[in-house]
Formats: C-alpha cells, structure tokens, sequence
C-alpha cells in the first residue's frame, strides 16, 4: 500500500488539526482491522483444536 501524500491535497498540509483526526482515523481503522483478523484466527485456531 502506498502512502498518500499530503502535498496532494491543496491547504491541508497546514491544517494541523485536519491531519491529526486524519492519521486517528487511519490508526482507528487499522486497529479495528488488526482486532478482526486476530479475532479471526483465534476462533479459528481454537474451532479446529476443540
């Protein structure tokens, strides 16, 4: 995946607090995915051992 950068959206490298909510949502996101995939795998793991 690439990152995307700010230098691409006109304004936005100044607006501080913009891009702070922008990298929490991203970290929230990937936190939640994160969780899933290890939910994911541990009920799975733990489906095929019982």
């Amino acid at each position: 995946m690439s990152e995307i950068n700010a230098e691409q959206f006109p304004g936005f490298s100044e607006n501080h607090y913009q891009h702070g909510m922008h990298s929490l949502a991203w970290i929230s996101l990937w936190l939640i995915v994160g969780l899933g995939v290890a939910c994911g795998i541990f009920g799975f793991i733990w489906g095929i051992s019982h």
